[in-house]
Parts: structure tokens; sequence; C-alpha cells
């Protein structure tokens, strides 16, 4: 096995939905031209509600596809998947390159099994999700870029058996 030196760190990557921004401003246009035609709906706190509601969308659009979002940190000494705590690789039995069935389609993930009995504090969605496909310990595959799922699955290669 060959050690690495440095930490790898995997961003997810989301297809862009450009319809979401798209209609959130054909809204705002439209409730601009309403206060135009009608000015006192300026003092109508349902205007107020939708306007806030297209700001916010598109915050949060933002959010989502301009801002960079962890999926794993892979180190020579653990892994960590999104927001969780590390896994030491000492814990790890072997990873599974496996299906799991996600709001009714078939993604491609990896699955790391650990050893039995694991002393670590699990948070509420890998407690939800430990009883599904999608383990505990799972990389969502389907959500990175072709070139990040090679290196990806090489490095895991590295640290653990990977099972296809």
């Amino acid at each position: 096995m060959k050690k690495t030196a440095v930490q790898q760190v995997f961003y997810y990557h989301f297809k862009t939905n450009w319809v979401w921004p798209v209609l959130t401003l054909l809204l705002a246009a439209l409730l601009m031209n309403c206060l135009r035609h009608w000015p006192a709906f300026i003092y109508w706190w349902q205007m107020w509600a939708l306007l806030g509601c297209c700001v916010y969308s598109l915050v949060l659009w933002g959010i989502k596809y301009l801002l960079p979002h962890k999926m794993a940190v892979i180190d020579d000494k653990y892994i960590k998947i999104d927001h969780c705590r590390p896994l030491p690789w000492r814990l790890v039995a072997c990873a599974e390159l496996k299906e799991a069935r996600i709001f009714g389609r078939k993604l491609p993930i990896i699955a790391i099994r650990t050893k039995k009995p694991i002393r670590y504090r699990f948070n509420l969605l890998q407690l939800w999700c430990d009883k599904s496909d999608f383990t505990a310990f799972s990389i969502a595959l389907y959500a990175l870029t072709p070139k990040d799922v090679n290196r990806i699955t090489a490095l895991i290669a590295e640290k653990t058996i990977l099972i296809s």
C-alpha cells in the first residue's frame, strides 16, 4: 500500500439547475410589474412575503451552486464524510462499491463497512441511514465528477479492501 502525505478533499458536484433561478427572477419581475401598476401593493404584507421568498430562493440557489460543499476528506489516519466525525482507518474492515436505491433510483455509492463493535458517536442522520442501502458511512459517487470518482475509488482501495 502506498502512503499519501497530504489529505485529499472531495467536493459535491451538482448539475446546475437553471430553471430554479429563472423562474424565481420571472416571479420577482412579475411582482415588480404589479408594484409599478398598483403602488398600493407596497403596503400589502403578502407582497413583501412573496418578495422575501424570491430573495430567499435566490440566496439558497447561490449557496447550493456557487459555494463548494465538502463531501469527503481522506487522510492517512482517517476518512471524514460530510459533516460527520472522522472515522479512523483502523476501524474500517472494507469498502464496498455498490448501487443503492435512493428516491426510487439505483445510484452508485461506496459503502464503508466497519469492524464490529465500533466506538463511534453517530449523528442523527447516520443513525437513520444505517439500516438502509445508503449506510452510515457511504460516499455518493453519483454526486461527484467522473475524475473525482476515479480518484476517490483509488484512494479508498489504497487504504482498505475495496469489494466491487
